[in-house]
């Protein structure tokens, strides 16, 4: 009688046991499973902060290039085996400076044609000069917020200077295709940026007055009088005499420069822009800087 007692005892306790073991093995990889998450978490942290360290003392080599004028040659430099870095200074007062557009809150009408040739060149509508003025102030021709409100998100006009040439993305009518074909061209730093004749490419030259021709403005970029020392030079030289071409927003020399750079740590790679301005007393200083991808594992 008591052994039947018993037995269906033994059985629940053991049920009992089990269930303690499950719920304990289930807490224990429960709790693993968080803790490799933290390990995780703390390694892409580091790695982050060891990455975003080189790429500073990439930017610091930028700084000393330019101050000592040789900026040219791209750098490749590998650290033990395990860190590579790459970095390339370029040149931006080459293009057109998207924040020339508009001076002391007044529309620069010298810049603004220049900026219609260029999209006249590049076979695009110069109906978006007005969508890209109204992104900088109120334009009496361009959107306002009850156009962008009803976009998808929906937002407001911006009406104040361009941070970045991606915020082209942002104006009315614009296009992947159009940003595409228009991004080689421009770029967006604050203030007014006058246009360097002696790194120009042809077809910035080409938006300097109207009716030049992609063959004199390739004689232009190849002038024989390159680099010029002073911008009385370049309207000497002769294959600029005749054309009409006006000083105003016009520079024989470059303040402006991007670094491109990218920090190789294996497992993680970080790729960075930067955004320099050479001062009058020979240093540069960072203007603004941004991750351009970042990929672990």
């Amino acid at each position: 009688m008591r052994e039947r007692f018993f037995r269906p005892q033994r059985g629940v306790a053991l049920i009992t046991v089990l269930l303690v073991l499950a719920l304990a093995t289930v807490t224990i990889v429960s709790m693993s499973g968080e803790r490799q998450l933290d390990i995780r978490r703390t390694e892409n942290q580091l790695r982050g902060d060891q990455a975003w360290a080189y790429a500073h003392s990439l930017e610091s080599w930028a700084a000393t290039r330019l101050r000592d004028g040789d900026w040219q040659k791209p750098l490749r430099l590998s650290e033990d085996g395990e860190v590579e870095l790459r970095a390339n200074i370029g040149e931006l007062q080459g293009k057109i400076n998207l924040n020339n557009l508009i001076v002391d809150g007044e529309v620069s009408e010298a810049d603004v044609q220049r900026m219609q040739r260029l999209l006249k060149q590049l076979e695009l509508r110069t109906e978006l000069m007005d969508a890209i003025l109204d992104g900088e102030i109120r334009y009496p021709f361009g959107a306002e917020d009850e156009v962008y409100s009803r976009k998808h998100p929906p937002r407001r006009a911006g009406n104040l200077p361009f941070a970045d040439v991606g915020e082209l993305m942002l104006v009315e009518g614009m296009t992947p295709e159009i940003f595409d074909k228009l991004r080689p061209y421009v770029y967006a730093v604050p203030g007014y940026a006058p246009i360097n004749v002696n790194t120009a490419p042809p077809q910035i030259l080409r938006c300097l007055a109207d009716k030049i021709s992609a063959d004199r403005a390739a004689s232009i970029y190849r002038a024989g009088g390159k680099p010029f020392g002073e911008l009385a030079d370049f309207f000497k030289d002769e294959a600029v005499v005749g054309l009409g071409i006006g000083k105003h927003g016009l520079s024989v020399e470059s303040t402006f420069f991007l670094l491109a750079g990218s920090v190789d740590m294996g497992r993680a790679r970080l790729r960075f822009e930067t955004y320099l301005q050479k001062q009058t007393d020979g240093n540069a200083a960072v203007v603004r800087r941004a991750r351009s991808g970042w990929r672990h594992g």
